[in-house]
């Protein structure tokens, strides 16, 4: 199964991160190609993403889950995927790793579909780990704001 791993570390504490993580619903707000993931239950949710002209479906189901330090799932239809966010606390944050495996059915799709599907997750959890560190950067200057009496919200520079 090919695999896909991201590394980063985010300048909040572990729950917090974990707590932003676990909102998978919210994730087409970090993602473009993530056009909606729909809950199903609290733990498995209907994502569906565009890609290339073409619209991808499948059901995920969150199989373990250890607050803030791991998230599991894994897919139960569709392109068969399983992925792994693992948090540790470090000096100035929380690393985040994340690893992606997916198997595509048959060496023609692999071959074919592989190739582009390997980049394309790639880019949409790189841009979804950009972003969600980005959110929490936001977060913590609107709250040291509200802490200091300043009411102005920070520029992005």
């Amino acid at each position: 199964m090919p695999v896909i791993d991201h590394d980063m570390i985010f300048p909040a504490e572990p729950d917090e991160v974990f707590a932003l993580i676990r909102r998978v619903d919210e994730f087409p707000r970090y993602a473009d190609a993530v056009e909606s993931v729909t809950p199903l239950n609290d733990t498995t949710y209907r994502w569906k993403v565009r890609a290339n002209g073409m619209v991808f479906s499948w059901d995920v189901a969150i199989i373990e889950e250890e607050p803030p330090h791991r998230l599991t799932w894994k897919s139960l239809s569709g392109i068969r995927n399983t992925g792994r966010y693992r948090l540790s606390s470090v000096p100035g944050g929380t690393r985040v790793k994340l690893s992606i495996e997916y198997h595509l059915h048959n060496r023609l799709l692999d071959k074919t579909v592989g190739r582009a599907a390997r980049p394309l997750v790639h880019h949409i959890s790189g841009q979804a780990f950009e972003r969600v560190r980005r959110a929490l950067i936001e977060d913590q200057a609107q709250n040291t704001s509200a802490q200091t009496g300043n009411t102005e919200t920070p520029r992005q520079h």
